[in-house]
């Protein structure tokens, strides 16, 4: 059919090759939910001036067109961990939300892995909320997608159509344990998936931190064996050089801190089976048993070991096996420092069971309330790489925050500044924004001594025109610290307790309000003058961005004036319908 039969051209143009097709592709784009209000909240707090790190409760994609007035194209690393769809109770659905994004999600069941309908669910659920993100990265922005096989397919295609196949930088197999259990095939892996927003401005070669510092230490150990200590002196030698450099220092490099004639190693603990169904058998000092409870064996993992007999043998042989004190220990694995990659690889073999064992280590060995959490050294891999030490890292599905955590640690690690926005709404029943996310990264902090925090909102009411003039003092202000555009990249600092300043920018320019409603919100000179003491005696700058309804002076050098509510309407990108009346006479007069 020839180009002009066709009775709609966008259509036939936009069914033109090869695309992913369900239903609701052709809204998503336009399912953007108003902007609303994010409200700082004290309580939840922790030490917010340290680090301009941000954890938002509610919705993922209500709180990031509420992000971009100051955050369009300033986010250089996202990291997401969105639901894989697995069935059972990982991924809530809304149709609500689907048919109005502004919904409030009462409606939201849990997909189950028979629901016919189960990946148009996913798909719907998830286009914009990527469209979301792009609009929040940097020309340089790279987005990393953690995903299983269910949905990896469909999630590469998508992931085509918003960012273009020219922007894929790869996908990454992530083997996180070991599977012993009868299947067809035995499934010990997932994915993440990498994509710029313009691969062009994205360096072409990407360096661990660590990988810089394990080859430091390397050339320490080599200076070391010409030294004329013997095995043990060495050793010893080794053990006090790393410890005297610490975490701080050495980030994941400080476990390495024994020494044998291979090198330097640390010890891991990676012979348990992470599932019922591993292999059973003996271990002794000498070498591999039939029986488990022979003489002189070592107590077996819960799920017994993670690869059969002969490769225990083998590990032994080489003397890559620690053996522990007593008999009712677990044998554990040496890991050597020649062979840590901190460089992002196609191929990252690292324990799943980290993320776990974080949480239980910050909230006590009893911890249960969170599955699958990612670890630590993941994330620490990913933002390491692909970002700056300045960068600014979002995560919309915080999780259990692992990625707040992990940002810290960087930072603590390298003297970075990295700052995050980690978004979670949590459920209906645990709101674990509040309950998990936030508590983790305090903890984190206090037993870490991280020199961080962090701000909590909360996502409030819509915003419009007739929506901002009826905000109290408060909430106006809250609303201007966060569309402002001087804020754009680093946000407002808020500051509270004063007449008429209500924050600063990153430069150190004061903002000020007049808020006393619609009708009494002039700004004049006494409020100018009085507004210039209050910012000179904060050791702020000018201009002042003073708000107000009106004002009856001209603009000078040292401030600029911010009508409410049409420099907050402006800045939201909302544009107000003018009355019927005025389009009336505009048709007229045409």
């Amino acid at each position: 059919m020839a180009e002009q039969d066709w009775p709609d051209l966008e259509s036939a143009r936009e069914e033109a090759g090869l695309h992913l097709h369900w239903q609701g592709r052709r809204s998503y784009k336009s399912a953007v939910p108003v902007p609303r209000v994010l409200e700082l909240n004290d309580e939840l707090s922790f030490q917010p001036d340290r680090g301009d790190n941000r954890v938002i409760e509610g919705d993922n994609l209500q709180a990031m067109v509420s992000l971009r007035t100051q955050f369009a194209e300033a986010v250089d690393v996202v990291y997401i961990d969105p639901p894989y769809n697995r069935g059972g109770n990982d991924f809530r659905y809304s149709d609500a939300r689907y048919q109005d994004p502004d919904a409030d999600a009462s409606d939201a069941v849990y997909v189950s892995n028979v629901d016919g309908g189960r990946h148009t669910k996913w798909l719907n659920y998830m286009a914009p909320r990527l469209v979301a993100m792009k609009s929040l990265m940097a020309e340089n922005g790279v987005i990393f997608v953690s995903i299983n096989d269910i949905e990896l397919g469909r999630l590469l295609m998508l992931m085509d159509e918003i960012f273009d196949e020219k922007n894929r930088i790869g996908v990454i197999t992530w083997r996180g344990s070991a599977d012993n259990n009868p299947s067809r095939i035995q499934i010990e892996h997932e994915y993440v998936v990498c994509y710029a927003k313009n691969v062009t401005f994205v360096p072409k070669v990407w360096r661990s931190p660590a990988d810089e510092m394990r080859d430091v230490l390397l050339e320490e150990y080599e200076t070391l064996l010409k030294s004329d200590l013997d095995a043990d002196g060495r050793a010893k030698e080794w053990g006090s050089l790393v410890r005297a450099n610490g975490r701080d220092t050495l980030g994941r490099l400080a476990r390495y801190t024994h020494l044998d004639e291979h090198g330097p190693y640390q010890v891991a603990y990676r012979v348990h089976n992470p599932k019922k169904g591993g292999y059973v058998y003996g271990v002794t000092k000498d070498g591999v048993v039939e029986s488990a409870k022979a003489r002189g064996t070592y107590r077996i993992p819960a799920n017994g070991y993670r690869f059969p007999a002969q490769t225990m043998q083998r590990y032994i042989d080489e003397g890559r096996i620690v053996f522990p004190r007593r008999y009712d220990q677990i044998v554990q694995m040496k890991d050597y420092l020649a062979d840590f990659r901190g460089t992002l690889r196609s191929v990252i073999d690292l324990d799943a069971r980290a993320g776990s064992y974080r949480l239980k280590q910050l909230f006590g060995d009893e911890f249960d309330g969170f599955r699958y959490a990612k670890p630590v050294e993941l994330i620490e891999l990913l933002v390491g790489a692909a970002g700056s030490k300045d960068a600014l890292v979002l995560d919309a599905f915080a999780g259990s925050g692992t990625t707040g955590d992990a940002v810290m640690s960087l930072n603590d690690r390298d003297g970075g500044r990295r700052r995050f926005i980690l978004i979670e709404e949590g459920t209906k029943e645990d709101p674990y924004a509040r309950t998990l996310v936030a508590p983790r990264l305090k903890f984190a902090v206090e037993k870490d001594g991280f020199d961080s925090g962090y701000s909590f909102y909360t996502t409030g009411a819509q915003l419009d025109r007739e929506a901002i003039l009826n905000l109290e003092k408060d909430k106006i202000t809250a609303v201007i610290c966060q569309t402002d555009r001087s804020g754009t990249r680093s946000g407002i600092r808020r500051i509270d307790g004063k007449k008429w300043i209500i924050g600063a920018n990153q430069r150190g320019e004061a903002l000020a309000l007049v808020w006393r409603g619609t009708t009494n919100s002039q700004v004049n000179a006494e409020v100018i003058n009085e507004a210039l003491v209050e910012a000179k005696g904060l050791g702020l700058k000018t201009p002042i961005r003073i708000y107000g309804t009106t004002c009856n002076m001209s603009e000078t050098k040292s401030f600029v004036f911010c009508q409410i509510p049409d420099e907050i309407l402006a800045a939201l990108q909302i544009e107000d319908e003018m009355p019927e009346v005025l389009i009336d006479l505009e048709a007229v007069g045409s």
